[in-house]
């Protein structure tokens, strides 16, 4: 799986010069999870934090950990911009179709994550996410490490992933113009998987997806292979 390898590799060097602190995974030092949405009230709400959240999924060996660039919960006194990241490592699956539905299952997982006090707005159609913290939960000591180790429990509950380092981006000077204009890339690149395990349009110059062919290795080769599988 190498599809989003190149979107990786844009993002870490798009962070590379900013001031970092990383925390091990650890399990036993996670938020507590409320097993469904809470709803915080304005006038509850500490803040907001407002951007995007998407994954970025290899085969490549990661190391399970958190990375916050900029302030921490309980450091940020107003609403802020924001990104979410997580990039996970997955075992290497043969099978075009296996490897595509085990993206969209880890993409599930965000649907399934209720952190107390932390109230996620998100969309299937959208890589927007936008986080309202509550006053409480920035009193009890909310910390991206104790919600990412409970993101990164999350994700580990599928035996299909090996290891995951999760980025909280906070920082005022990041380019988050650039980093939504990742999160549209991969949003692009599952898209046109699905178009291709669906059989839709192999006519490459008809369609609008093929930038996304041309860009990306190893597409436009699953493309053909899909198209050979199916006698078109």
């Amino acid at each position: 799986m190498n599809f989003f390898d190149n979107l990786i590799d844009d993002f870490n060097k798009s962070v590379l010069h900013y001031a970092y602190k990383d925390y091990p995974y650890n399990s036993a030092n996670q938020w507590q999870d409320l097993g469904q949405n809470e709803l915080v009230m304005q006038r509850e709400s500490a803040y907001e934090l407002d951007g995007v959240g998407f994954n970025l999924v290899t085969s490549k060996a990661l190391e399970d950990k958190i990375t916050v660039i900029g302030d921490d919960l309980g450091q940020i006194s107003g609403d802020r911009n924001f990104a979410r990241i997580s990039v996970i490592s997955i075992d290497d699956v043969a099978d075009e179709q296996q490897a595509y539905d085990l993206i969209r299952k880890i993409e599930y997982v965000k649907y399934h994550f209720f952190p107390k006090g932390y109230m996620i707005r998100t969309s299937s159609r959208s890589h927007k996410e936008v986080v309202r913290l509550s006053k409480s939960a920035v009193n009890s000591g909310a910390s991206f490490e104790k919600i990412g180790n409970l993101l990164i429990d999350k994700y580990k509950s599928n035996p299909a992933v090996k290891a995951v380092h999760l980025f909280f981006v906070t920082d005022k000077t990041v380019d988050y113009k650039m980093l939504e204009s990742l999160a549209v890339k991969n949003h692009s690149i599952t898209e046109t998987l699905n178009h291709i395990m669906n059989n839709v349009n192999f006519d490459c110059s008809s369609c609008n997806l093929k930038p996304i062919c041309d860009e990306v290795e190893g597409m436009r080769e699953l493309h053909f292979k899909s198209a050979e599988k199916h006698g078109m």
